[in-house]
């Protein structure tokens, strides 16, 4: 499930968002409270932070949620568009207005569109998957892979969230991508590691938790397992390369 970070103090406008948000299977919405005291986290599956007030608090928060992710999207949701309640610096990027009669409808499509170009998100043909013709519970697996901290996407994890043997698994996986999980995996890792470490230059520490380890050492010791080397001598590799 992706998530959606909200902090609406209007109800009327609540509810419109959890209508529109009702409409996706995938899309779980979190409603973001001042007093909580996991107020300023952000996870890898969230889609963007909305809001109904471009005040300093918001923006205050959102800074806190770019530092964990940066280009994290911020979307301000209301009726009008109250320039009195605005922050004087604003976002310059990753910043949505949707305001208006026609909000909801707005709204929808950019959903539909965060969820296509969410970083998770896989490239399915550059990984040798067509998508369209697997069965619905190998989309499953895939949808699973996107949503999930990548120490839960081993072949022991997905086995039992199908509620199948790892070997069975196995078997039907290659049966019908033509690669075995273990090569997959690969491929995706190296993706999401290109994406993050050289497309976007993040730090080590902030990769592995983009991609859900709950500790730096156990993602470094994976990362040298598959490649031969440190995440950091691969950094500076390619960065001399480039």
């Amino acid at each position: 499930m992706y998530k959606i970070l909200v902090d609406i103090d209007e109800r009327f406008l609540l509810d419109e968002c959890r209508a529109v948000f009702s409409e996706f299977g995938e899309v779980e919405l979190l409603v973001q409270k001042p007093s909580s005291g996991n107020n300023n986290t952000v996870s890898f599956d969230a889609l963007f932070f909305i809001s109904n007030r471009l005040n300093s608090e918001t923006l205050t928060r959102l800074e806190i949620y770019r530092k964990q992710y940066p280009k994290f999207p911020l979307v301000f949701y209301n009726h009008s568009l109250m320039l009195d309640d605005m922050a004087r610096e604003l976002p310059q990027k990753n910043l949505y207005l949707i305001v208006g009669d026609e909000r909801k409808w707005h709204l929808r499509q950019l959903v539909k569109r965060m969820l296509k170009m969410h970083w998770r998100r896989l490239p399915y043909k550059e990984l040798g998957i067509d998508f369209d013709n697997l069965s619905e519970r190998m989309k499953k697996v895939l949808q699973y892979i996107e949503t999930s901290e990548f120490e839960k996407c081993d072949i022991f994890h997905i086995a039992d969230f199908l509620q199948i043997t790892p070997s069975y698994f196995s078997q039907i996986f290659k049966a019908e991508t033509g690669q075995s999980f273990r090569s997959f995996m690969q491929r995706v890792l190296n993706y999401y590691e290109n994406l993050l470490f050289l497309d976007w230059g993040l730090e080590i520490k902030k990769v592995s938790r983009m991609l859900g380890y709950s500790e730096l050492s156990s993602y470094s010791r994976s990362f040298k397992n598959r490649k031969g080397q440190s995440p950091r001598a691969f950094v500076k590799l390619q960065s001399r390369r480039n």
